[in-house]
């Protein structure tokens, strides 16, 4: 057994107001669970900054802070840390994450308040440097470590991959447990097999290896699940690997292993993950069988485009008809699907634009809002940063963050930086906040219809019918903003074909997108949303059957 050490450490995650969707942060509870197997006492926090308990952190007196850091709360982080360091002057601070795995060293230049930056995996980083401050030990060793020495800062080799992922204890579940979340999160792997041109993920596992894939054997990861049903009563799961079917060639049925022993052990879980919209020519009908007896009920799809142009540019090796038949083919199997998709590049086209737009109706996905108004984000590091580059269109900023560029057509920069703006970026926006209600149905509403279905449908003809005439009535309504948001996409396309103009555009959104009509689909499809649980309810189904109320 571990003798317990003297140095006490925090790990920390602090998000902003504007995007406070509290989760489990996979990276920390799994750092959190290796330093404490090393012998190290270890706190697990979770907070927006305006809900953080200072106090509490001041008590506790922790000797070293870990700090999850994205691009969205690098000014949020900084602001925690300052206000920490004014009560805990000797407190040390490493920041982690994609961020700081990005931009480590330009962070810890603009920021004097850290002393440390982790690149990476942390498990052994954030091990090695506790032990270094534990013993007073040499950190120029440290794999993936960034530190400062004599007003310089040292950026450290990055270490080899943590190749047996079975080795690594299981995460902490602190932040599932203080939070009360619905969902609980499993990563079965690590890394992604694909190589989009915007992604950043191959720098994140290091410029040697690149993004190689690790996985965790299926035995391993059931247990994990078993556990979690039987200590925590959460019975929800998000598999948040980058794409759930990767595997390595020694085992090309590990991802219905996965769901065989599932299935083998009895376990009534619900969950979702990634896959991309190649995936369904793995599938056959007894394949598909196991994977929703298995318990899953909702997919995200990386789609990204509606034409090949743009699916080329990003390097995607699903076609357009790929996209529609995964789509097509899931749903019809009862499994709600979300993708993502980039409307805008810098190298789009009228014509792409309107495919985009057949495509995201031909779908559905029209009736989401933010879908139409997404921009491709440019980051350091991926090969579309180098072509922007090379192609003279990327604005070079002093900021970190994803970066500006330019259009090759600057009336259709006009209209995207428009439409991001209104509803996107500008965080008064009503017709956004009432748009993301009405994305959350196709995200979320019809994983939970699809669940009870098969619990609940099979064995009552009432209770299956109940649950059809809603799902039927919930589409009705989204067709409606289907057609009605492609329609003013379409004629803002034709407006700005002849010339951008603000006040065309002003009228054009007025009419299709008033805050009016968006509220009202709204809440005709809350109002249909909290009908079904009624419904259900006097048939003898109340919600504690089919939510995670434990």
């Amino acid at each position: 057994m571990n003798i317990k050490k003297k140095t006490k450490i925090l790990l920390l995650s602090v998000l902003t107001e504007k995007n406070a969707i509290i989760t489990e942060e996979i990276g920390i509870c799994s750092i959190a669970a290796f330093l404490e197997k090393d012998g190290f006492e270890v706190a697990l926090v979770n907070s927006t900054r305006s809900y953080l308990d200072f106090n509490k952190i001041y008590n506790d007196k922790p000797d070293l802070i870990g700090v999850t850091m994205y691009s969205t709360t690098e000014n949020a982080v900084f602001e925690t840390c300052k206000t920490i360091k004014e009560k805990l002057p000797d407190v040390k601070f490493s920041i982690g994450g994609y961020w700081p795995t990005l931009y480590g060293k330009k962070l810890l230049e603009k920021y004097s308040l850290y002393d440390y930056a982790i690149c990476g995996e942390g498990e052994l980083a954030f091990r090695d440097l506790a032990n270094a401050i534990e013993f007073d030990g040499d950190v120029s060793a440290i794999g993936n470590l960034l530190y400062r020495e004599n007003d310089q800062i040292i950026e450290n080799q990055r270490q080899e991959l943590i190749e047996d992922l079975d080795s690594l204890p299981f995460p902490r579940r602190d932040l599932l447990l203080n939070n009360k979340l619905k969902y609980a999160y499993i990563s079965t792997s690590r890394g992604c097999m694909a190589s989009c041109s915007f992604c950043w993920h191959q720098n994140f596992w290091g410029t040697k290896v690149h993004n190689k894939w690790r996985g965790r054997s299926p035995q391993n990861i059931v247990t994990e699940i078993k556990e979690i049903v039987n200590k925590y009563g959460v019975n929800r799961f998000w598999f948040i690997d980058d794409s759930f079917e990767d595997y390595r060639a020694s085992n090309p049925n590990r991802m219905w292993d996965i769901a065989q022993l599932i299935v083998d052990e009895k376990l009534d879980i619900t969950y979702e993950t990634y896959f991309r919209a190649e995936v369904y020519k793995r599938f056959d009908t007894e394949k598909m069988k196991l994977i929703k007896d298995s318990g899953l009920v909702g997919i995200v799809f990386g789609t990204e485009s509606g034409n090949e142009d743009d699916l080329r540019l990003y390097n995607k090796p699903a076609s357009v008809i790929d996209n529609l038949r995964s789509i097509e083919y899931f749903r019809e199997n009862d499994i709600a699907v979300d993708i993502g998709f980039i409307n805008f590049n810098p190298y789009s086209t009228f014509d792409n634009l309107r495919k985009n737009i057949d495509f995201l109706e031909k779908t559905k996905f029209a009736s989401v809002l933010y879908y139409i108004v997404e921009r491709c984000g440019i980051t350091e590091f991926s090969s579309l940063y180098y072509k922007l580059k090379k192609d003279g269109l990327l604005i070079e900023e002093e900021n970190l963050g994803c970066y500006s560029y330019h259009y090759l057509n600057e009336d259709i920069g006009k209209l995207s930086k428009y439409l991001y703006y209104k509803y996107h970026e500008n965080e008064n926006s009503k017709e956004y906040f009432y748009a993301k209600k009405i994305g959350s149905i196709i995200r979320e509403e019809f994983k939970i219809i699809n669940y009870l279905k098969r619990s609940f449908g099979e064995n009552s003809e009432v209770i299956k019918q109940i649950i059809i005439e809603n799902e039927n009535k919930a589409w009705t309504y989204l067709e409606r903003i289907n057609r009605s948001n492609a329609q003013c996409f379409r004629e803002l396309l034709n407006m700005t074909e002849k010339g951008f103009d603000y006040t065309s555009a002003e009228n054009i959104t007025e009419e299709y997108l008033n805050i009016e009509y968006i509220k009202e689909i709204s809440a005709l499809l809350e109002k249909n949303r909290l009908g079904l649980y009624m419904r259900l309810k006097n048939e003898g189904v109340p919600p504690e059957l089919y939510f995670n109320l434990k």
